[in-house]
């Protein structure tokens, strides 16, 4: 399996993709890739900058200003192209979704994918098999007439009747997120494999972490909680704002039925 990760940098990104922020994430992903056993030459790095960390140097490619989210589809795109041999799979994740634990490739068809804590599908870690690259062409076709971001068109086009019956739903431990969090993490395998949040977001470190959603569920484990906290001030309890929530959201989730 290639572990792909892609960062395109515009000169009006938001703060979230400021090269002070994109530069700490990336080296924190790294260094969490290697500690986990990755193969150096497995993991591929596409920016549209330098870059260089303990080994892994970027490759610089082009990306279409058009659609800042779609850059991992061209991204996968290019990979499918070069970098990928016949039956190898290909993982493509944000740069803030964060490997907790040691998995192989899942079981799957042409893609295996998550979704949010409803039916959609989320396009932060996704799997691509070699012969997918005809779905992934028909996701750029369409983000490139401009009508439809990354998500939106992935959701479109890969619960189409053309697609999807190639497309294989993976359990929410590839990819446990913030939004809806406690669904997602509430349904998921554990240990959970991924979990996906910003460390510069401190709410969202407070939910994986704090228990923030009040419901005991702690996704990061301790080998990457020590990663994190290497490059990043991360909080080591909740704040009194933080807890008072806590308490609200374990309310609210009590009188739920997930």
């Amino acid at each position: 399996m290639k572990l792909l990760m892609v960062v395109n940098k515009q000169k009006k990104s938001s703060s979230r993709y400021k090269k002070e922020c994109i530069i700490p994430i990336l080296n924190a992903q790294i260094d969490n890739s290697l500690n986990l056993g990755w193969d150096i030459k497995n993991i591929i790095l596409l920016t549209n900058f330098d870059y260089s960390f303990k080994d892994i140097k970027a490759q610089k490619i082009d990306f279409s200003d058009n659609c800042l989210t779609g850059s991992k589809m061209y991204g996968i795109q290019y990979v499918l192209k070069n970098n990928l041999d016949d039956g190898e799979i290909v993982w493509s994740k944000d740069i803030d979704a964060w490997q907790n634990i040691w998995f192989d490739s899942p079981e799957m068809k042409d893609v295996g994918i998550c979704t949010y804590s409803s039916f959609k599908f989320n396009g932060g870690s996704i799997f691509w098999k070699k012969n997918a690259k005809d779905m992934v062409d028909a996701v750029l076709d369409e983000i490139q007439k401009g009508k439809l971001k990354e998500e939106p068109t992935i959701n479109e086009l890969l619960k189409s009747e053309k697609f999807k019956n190639r497309v294989t739903v993976l359990n929410n431990t590839y990819n446990v997120g913030c939004s809806g969090y406690y669904p997602r993490a509430l349904r998921a395998i554990k240990p959970i494999k991924v979990c996906h949040l910003n460390p510069f977001n401190r709410i969202a470190f407070e939910t994986h972490r704090l228990d923030r959603d009040g419901m005991g569920m702690v996704s990061i484990s301790a080998r990457l909680e020590h990663i994190l906290r290497k490059y990043f001030k991360l909080a080591k309890e909740l704040t009194p704002e933080g807890k008072k929530r806590s308490l609200e959201l374990r309310a609210k989730h009590l009188s739920k039925v997930y």
